[in-house]
């Protein structure tokens, strides 16, 4: 707006162009930056494909060409399909019914506990035990019966927070719990009968297979395994050559996707003629209704004050401060710059990468933020291995964590995530990539720990895709490990001997590696992962858990050993205070050295207080403590 119309018409005008022409300079960039990443690629491709070829040759010179013989080499093909599934569903069974131990035994539990034969420590101790939660099926009756019974026994975990196992709600939750126990042992035990069959058939057919192979030379075998490498690094390199082809179309593509539509007119009449009365009564009925809801926000909110609380109540750090995420925006902004992944199934879990799908948004400032603070906090005592975990469920650890991690990456950091959430995990929802093969797989000797790694060539074969892969740069430094399948035994999976190799083996390796653990409380996972890692962050959201139980998860983590560097506060509404500069999040942050301070079972009214002094009606205090003004 301006007083002067002419001015007016040329300040739309000029914002416009400006705006065509750093579109389609950001948008030339982008497709520069992309061309170029594909041109690396497209040549590591073609270097493997020259030395499976090369390897080829060599074995057909070695050899004497050996005869091409494509019903040998489709048996050989199946051969090696049938004994990956019955390898697979073997496991899938030993799992299983190691599973059903465990629900026996706490069938077993739970039908003392209901019958009053079980003390009340005993109680408390089997009421905690959550390791056979989790079956490999996701979906169907298993899948539906196991989320049940987690939610079950969370609740129980939070009743028995309150009231002893005596308490008659708590046992209305066990006697649930008993029923949901007697359905999941029946449904399990008719599951693994059925995979027990699946493997007697493979069995026969991998039979068949072997007599028919009595009579083939080894060579036959290797030939057509070398012969099945090259076809798989051909189709890679297709694949890379199409996508360079594209990069190059769109490089050289300049049509302008920005039009001016209408150029501005010249308007000689005030849009807004009671300029001053319209200030005036909104600014009254502003100041009325801020000052109602400060009132209500003060007196309902029961959670953490100020940052000052936090780092004085749990004795360590506040790291890092991250708002809240507004997923539709960040859904939109996804679509928009790849419209392919519309109606994709993994867009919800993807849209949590604001670091990487919205770069310059301040929450993703706020993740490089915490790199920032981490990086500094390792000069002096040196820090590669971390877990993160938090004190309950849904409390935002796994978005931190992965946020953090693209930021590493972007910086230049190689970075390793891997997923040690074995419950339920999520990682490889968000990045669009197969489940299998994970962590379960390395602490299993299925594979060695290398050949699980994903880098940024099997994001852009996921779920993804190239465009959404590439839309900002360092995704190259960054490398995961996801869970693989889930386990009967999770706990026992982290104590082995084989993870503790496979963390120490990689912390020489990466910059940097991060570990995503589930919550502290109802499961000793993170305990245990945290003990072994050089430092644990936990992950806080406002609101979500009373002050206790952090401060219970916390003591809980120190008991076994782990340093805990931090809390990151997470998922807080932004209060923004003058400039882009002062960027106050929530209540954690006063304004004009004002502080909340809570103390007891009493609580500041600070947001109230502050906006009071605003205008010269007083500022209220409490506490001998004088207040300090905010630092970030």
């Amino acid at each position: 707006t301006s007083d002067d119309p002419h001015e007016a018409r040329d300040l739309a005008q000029t914002l416009a162009q400006v705006f065509t022409e750093e579109h389609l300079a950001r948008r030339s960039r982008q497709d520069r930056e992309t061309r170029e990443f594909i041109e690396k690629q497209l040549d590591l491709s073609k270097s493997s494909l020259a030395a499976a070829e090369q390897r080829l040759q060599s074995f057909r010179e070695a050899n004497r060409y050996p005869v091409d013989d494509d019903n040998i080499r489709v048996r050989i093909e199946e051969q090696v399909s049938l004994g990956t599934e019955r390898r697979r569903i073997v496991g899938e069974i030993e799992e299983l019914e190691a599973q059903l131990t465990q629900l026996r035994q706490r069938l077993a539990l739970s039908d003392s506990m209901l019958a009053g034969r079980v003390s009340v420590d005993n109680a408390e101790a089997g009421g905690r035990k959550l390791d056979w939660i989790g079956s490999p099926q996701g979906a169907g009756p298993l899948g539906l019966l196991n989320d049940r019974m987690l939610e079950l026994e969370t609740e129980k975990q939070r009743l028995l927070e309150q009231y002893r196992p005596t308490f008659p709600r708590v046992r209305e939750v066990e006697r649930e719990i008993h029923t949901l126990l007697s359905e999941l042992i029946e449904e399990t035990e008719t599951y693994v009968n059925s995979r027990k069959a699946q493997v007697a058939q493979l069995d026969s057919a991998l039979g068949a297979i072997r007599v028919m192979f009595a009579n083939i030379p080894e060579s036959q075998r290797r030939y057509a395994q070398l012969l099945r490498e090259v076809k798989l690094r051909e189709e890679q390199y297709a694949f890379l050559s199409e996508k360079y082809q594209e990069a190059l179309i769109r490089e050289a593509d300049q049509a302008d996707e920005v039009t001016v539509v209408r150029p501005a007119m010249l308007n000689t009449r005030p849009i807004n003629i009671h300029m001053a009365r319209t200030l005036g009564v909104g600014f009254a009925v502003g100041l009325m209704l801020g000052l109602v809801l400060a009132y209500l926000f003060e007196t309902f909110d029961t959670s953490i004050g100020t940052i000052e609380d936090v780092e004085e109540y749990l004795e360590v750090p506040v790291l890092g401060v991250i708002p809240n995420i507004n997923v539709e925006a960040v859904k939109e902004h996804m679509i928009k710059s790849n419209p392919a992944l519309e109606g994709k199934p993994g867009l919800d879990a993807s849209s949590r990468l604001v670091t990487h799908y919205a770069p310059k948004d301040p929450v993703a400032e706020s993740y490089r933020t915490l790199r920032t603070t981490l990086q500094f906090r390792s000069i002096t005592n040196p820090v590669k291995t971390i877990t993160a975990t938090s004190a309950s469920l849904q409390e935002g650890k796994t978005t931190t964590l992965v946020n953090l991690a693209i930021t590493l990456a972007q910086g230049g950091t190689r970075t390793l995530l891997v997923g040690c959430n074995l419950r339920r995990p999520t990682i490889y929802r968000i990045f669009g990539l197969e489940q299998e093969p994970g962590v379960v797989d390395i602490v299993m000797g299925r594979l060695p720990w290398r050949e699980t790694v994903r880098t940024v060539t099997d994001i852009i074969m996921g779920e993804l895709g190239m465009d959404s892969a590439l839309m900002t740069p360092g995704m190259e430094n960054l490398h995961i490990i996801t869970s693989g399948g889930i386990p009967p035994n999770p706990s026992e999976m982290i104590a082995s001997e084989k993870m503790k190799e496979f963390i120490a083996e990689s912390r020489e390796e990466y910059d940097i590696v991060l570990f995503d653990a589930p919550p502290t409380l109802p499961v000793t996972d993170a305990a245990i992962l945290a003990n072994r890692t050089d430092a644990t962050l936990l992950i806080y959201r406002s609101g979500r858990v009373p002050r206790a139980a952090l401060k219970r998860a916390k003591v809980q983590l120190e008991a076994v050993g782990a340093r805990v560097l931090g809390v990151v506060l997470n998922d807080l509404k932004a209060e923004i205070a003058g400039d882009i500069g002062s960027h106050y999040y929530g209540k954690y942050y006063g304004a004009s050295g004002e502080q909340e301070v809570v103390s007891g079972g009493g609580r500041e009214r600070g947001v109230l207080a502050r906006l009071l002094a605003l205008f010269g009606a007083g500022t209220l205090r409490r506490g001998s403590r004088s207040p300090e003004p905010p630092s970030e």
